[in-house]
């Protein structure tokens, strides 16, 4: 009956990635399907203290998408029409909550006396649960998918999304600052780090451009009485309206004297170059930069494009990697562990960077 094993992992992959896209992307918390806020928002509630709750939960919730026919309440595979949600648990569940560094058993929420009765969890389970109001809500939340017909998916998104939220608020993951890597370890690095396949990795280069311009600015000649303005958060609408790209250096009035726009994984194109030019044709600049982490073989080709847009505006243009301007940069630097320091700092206080980047940067690092 149902799916295997593996396809129950997929399932939780699936939902808390497409969770962590919805939270990077600025949407809203979904709301819990069908009047379950208050039972599920019990249930995060004592995420922590009653750890095998949430464990059984998702596995149930887990097990009801994966087979629909499946009544979740028969929980014990001696049950009529049961399976195992201790085997479940602990083969998929439990192990998926300790890799995310959620609230977790050590083997499985089945071990616990008050949710391993070999009875329904309906209205009637005598397991003793406690406080009584997490009895209720767990119970409710089952009834609710089985009985109701209330979204199982839609409650394991909601679950997760409070899971996922606790953690960033409360996980303080110290981050490593080496303070002795040559200039290709420390680009090799973080080159390895944007590119892993974790959700928010976009946004990596415009904190290591961000990271480099902070030393640079306070180090070259070429900025001195300029200014590096905050790192915009990337879903949020521009504060300034002459703001025009993702970094910006203004001079001592204020007045923008650098722009950096820096796409990730994106060829550059002339259409994208005159649609970057759009955006600051009527400001007045003395560079903008258009950086990529694609891998360009040679940025000759674009002089044409960067004669056109000094014609018209006098601004010089400059395409180039990010990979080559980071090497660039730091060969210029005093101190380019600095750097690596800056480069930390956005990682521990940009918000759509989450626990799984964080943890990757120290694991790169490492090795």
């Amino acid at each position: 009956m149902g799916n295997s094993i593996m396809d129950e992992r997929e399932i939780l992959e699936r939902v808390y990635n497409d969770v962590l896209e919805a939270r990077i992307s600025g949407n809203n918390k979904p709301d819990f399907h069908d009047g379950l806020d208050f039972e599920c928002e019990t249930i995060l509630e004592y995420q922590e203290r009653r750890k095998a709750a949430l464990a059984v939960l998702i596995t149930l919730l887990v097990k009801k998408i994966a087979s629909p026919e499946q009544d979740i309440r028969m929980h014990q595979s001696g049950m009529p029409g049961g399976f195992s949600g201790r085997g479940l648990d602990f083969r998929v569940v439990t192990p998926f909550l300790r890799e995310y560094d959620f609230p977790h058993m050590k083997e499985s929420g089945w071990l616990t006396r008050s949710f391993e009765q070999s009875a329904p969890y309906d209205f009637d389970y005598p397991g003793g649960i406690t406080p009584e109001r997490l009895k209720n809500a767990f119970l409710w939340i089952i009834h609710g998918v089985q009985v109701d017909g209330a979204s199982a998916e839609q409650v394991l998104r909601g679950l997760l999304w409070g899971l996922i939220e606790f953690r960033e608020r409360n996980s303080r993951i110290a981050l490593a600052r080496p303070v002795n890597l040559s200039i290709n370890e420390t680009v090799d690095k973080i080159r390895r780090h944007y590119r892993m396949p974790i959700q928010g990795a976009a946004r990596l280069p415009v904190l290591a451009v961000y990271a480099v311009l902070s030393v640079v600015t306070r180090e070259m000649e070429r900025y001195a009485d300029h200014s590096l303005l905050p790192l915009e958060h990337h879903t949020a609408a521009d504060t300034r309206t002459d703001l025009i790209g993702d970094a910006h250096i203004v001079n001592s009035d204020g007045v923008l004297f650098e722009g950096y726009e820096v796409k990730h994984n994106i060829r550059i194109t002339s259409d994208l170059i005159r649609a970057s030019f759009e955006k600051f044709r009527t400001t007045p600049i003395d560079r903008f930069y258009i950086l990529t982490t694609y891998d360009h073989a040679d940025y000759s080709e674009f002089a044409p494009d960067i004669r056109r847009v000094a014609d018209v505006h006098g601004c010089q243009l400059i395409v180039n990697g990010v990979d080559r301007t980071l090497m660039y940069y730091l060969r210029l630097v005093k101190r380019p562990a600095e750097f690596v320091h800056e480069y930390a700092t956005n990682l521990e206080n940009d918000q759509s960077i989450g626990f799984q980047l964080k943890t990757a940067w120290n694991e790169i690092v490492e090795s």
